[in-house]
């Protein structure tokens, strides 16, 4: 290879201008693959339409915060309502202990089983007693 091939022409090659051309008018012609933001938008163009047309839990953007999330501090085991707590303790206990008294103590005297029969009725009928009797109209039921 000589030092004259090494080095291209001055004058310009009509064949590679036209060779150019087309590929830049092929270019053009070539479907371009859409943006994120335009298929976002084609999306919900396409699905949120018609009078009922909401947005989805998808379509919320939280609030960005650079406080982080701390928890309030939960109440102190046994400070809610103290017959709540015994009838809960007489519903769960009672049960449990007939049980109990089923698998290891078998001659348990009648006035217990008859006592942790009558506890888990009662528990289990306060707390009955305490379901709310009415439903607010503007309630769902569903709480967070």
């Amino acid at each position: 290879m000589t030092e004259s091939d090494a080095v291209p022409p001055e004058q310009e090659d009509p064949r590679w201008d036209d060779l150019v051309k087309n590929f830049q008018k092929l270019d053009a012609q070539a479907p371009r693959e859409p943006s994120a933001q335009e298929r976002a938008d084609q999306l919900k163009k396409l699905f949120n339409t018609g009078p009922g047309a909401i947005n989805g839990p998808r379509d919320f953007a939280p609030e960005e915060s650079d406080e982080p999330f701390v928890p309030d501090e939960p109440a102190a085991l046994g400070s809610g309502d103290p017959m709540l707590n015994l009838a809960w303790t007489a519903a769960a206990g009672g049960p449990i202990g007939l049980l109990l008294c089923v698998l290891f103590f078998r001659s348990a005297p009648a006035f217990v089983v008859i006592g942790l029969a009558l506890a888990t009725l009662a528990g289990i009928a306060y707390l009955v007693k305490r379901l709310p009797t009415s439903r607010d109209p503007g309630d769902d039921g569903a709480q967070v």
